[in-house]
């Protein structure tokens, strides 16, 4: 976890170490507050005492006094619902635009009581031009047992591409009665890669040629079995020789006979007639998703960046991250 936070103060650990000390965890006040009930309560307490006091009933003051002790109570418990709660943040997966991001956030509850109704939703104001309407915020609410962790993925939907950061948490709770609000917050450092929608025509450009210089296919059980070479990244699974790992003789990759593999470069050329850069993108990031789905090796070139022809999981997001990160510095 990149990032991680305790709320007020730090938890008793019951095996006697300080190890809650050596983690160097960065405080986070938590805050309590009367919420409209809470101030209606209030203000019933105080009609109520003013009848006793005029009345001078004493089954009144009684009345008033144990709901004045009830509130008090009340009090207490809302503000350790949060209170000794580690929370910490884990770097998101990709997704494309138009995807929901969902951002790990880890909850230890390391006391000795479940916390109940704990309620996280998004703070800061979000910014027009990067996500979608978000008038309603996201609430997520959840209950964490007594010494056990969790993990929410709070979800954000996002319409473009770049580096997304969900921002500041508000993460409360209004437990047992409502009549008291106690929160805090909790802002990930964690940006989630969002890749361009993938949209276009599904047909692949025609500027496909033989690699005359390649002995050897990627795709094994089509030609004659020609020998192992060493694993490279991104090449695929299908294709190592399991068997000779397990005898211990390394990662190796099965290589048969052939004229080579077909290569296809998609370069700025190939979206030319589409004038909007991000429909450009999203064509690119289309097709990049139909190759990887065959046998043929694609390659990348974009302004500012260049990706030799290749195949597999690895390549594939390599090529999907130069699309998301075009044309900004901070990427």
């Amino acid at each position: 976890m990149s990032t991680s936070v305790v709320l007020e103060r730090l938890p008793v650990d019951p095996t006697g170490s300080n190890r809650f000390q050596k983690n160097a965890l960065k405080r986070q006040r938590v805050y309590i507050f009367p919420t409209t009930q809470g101030w209606l309560y209030a203000l019933m307490l105080i009609v109520m005492l003013l009848g006793a006091i005029n009345y001078n009933n004493s089954m009144a003051f009684m009345l008033c006094f144990l709901l004045t002790g009830l509130g008090l109570v009340c009090m207490l418990h809302t503000y350790r619902n949060l209170t000794g709660l580690i929370l910490g943040s884990r770097k998101p997966n990709a997704v494309f635009a138009g995807q929901d991001a969902l951002f790990p956030i880890h909850i230890n509850n390391l006391l000795g009581n479940t916390r109940c109704s704990i309620r996280l939703e998004q703070h800061n104001k979000p910014k027009k031009w990067f996500y979608k309407n978000n008038s309603d915020n996201t609430c997520v609410v959840i209950s964490v047992d007594a010494g056990e962790q969790t993990i929410v993925n709070y979800p954000y939907p996002t319409i473009k591409r770049g580096l997304l950061k969900l921002g500041r948490i508000k993460i409360s709770t209004h437990f047992p009665l409502g009549i008291f609000q106690a929160w805090s917050y909790f802002e990930p450092e964690d940006r989630c890669l969002v890749y361009p929608s993938p949209q276009g025509h599904k047909r692949l450009p025609v500027n496909i040629s033989d690699n005359d210089n390649a002995d050897y296919g990627i795709q094994s059980g089509t030609d004659d079995f020609a020998g192992f070479r060493k694993y490279r990244a991104g090449d695929p699974i299908n294709s190592i020789a399991w068997k000779a790992f397990a005898r211990e003789q390394g990662l190796l990759v099965k290589q048969f006979s052939g004229n080579g593999t077909k290569t296809l470069m998609f370069d700025w050329d190939s979206v030319a007639n589409l004038s909007d850069i991000e429909a450009r993108l999203s064509q690119l990031c289309y097709w990049i998703i139909i190759a990887d789905k065959t046998t043929l090796n694609y390659g990348l070139k974009i302004p500012g960046a260049y990706i030799e022809p290749s195949h597999g999981t690895y390549h594939r997001e390599q090529c999907l991250k130069k699309l998301a990160s075009y044309g900004m510095d901070d990427a």
